[in-house]
């Protein structure tokens, strides 16, 4: 039997990869659009830090993906009215219809990768998934 951890970090690195490719016709990564994600759920009151801390991300490497998509003109850094050494982050005007595409190309990809499993075996590997980033974050 081949080690399971190594199994779900190649499924990973799969399913990463088939992301940036179905994204790459945006110009965006998978990366990249996990971060627009976060941004477009708090509405642009959303600080890196937090972005960081919600995908469970180290501060540079999220501050190089928010550096790139400011340079895309994809989001905008705002002034936080409450800290004057933080900025909250929001997507620009023009982003909001790119974010229903790039959604669509997610979840398309999403169902065609787990089309071949029924709702209870969905369930099942969810739970598995959850069971062990639990453990993991106990470790």
């Amino acid at each position: 039997m081949e080690n399971l951890s190594y199994l779900l970090i190649k499924a990973s690195r799969h399913l990463k990869n088939s992301l940036d490719k179905k994204l790459s016709k945006f110009n965006v990564t998978a990366a990249q659009f996990s971060v627009l994600n976060q941004i477009a759920n708090k509405n642009g009151l959303i600080t890196s830090a937090e972005v960081a801390s919600n995908l469970d991300s180290d501060r540079p490497t999220i501050s190089v993906i928010i550096n790139r998509l400011e340079e895309k003109k994809l989001i905008e850094k705002v002034s936080n009215p409450e800290d004057k050494r933080s900025v909250y982050l929001r997507l620009s005007k023009d982003v909001f219809e790119l974010m229903k595409e790039l959604r669509m190309a997610s979840d398309q990809l999403n169902c065609d990768i787990f089309s071949d499993f029924d709702k209870n075996e969905i369930d099942n590997i969810k739970g598995y998934l959850f069971k062990i980033i639990d453990k993991v974050e106990k470790i």
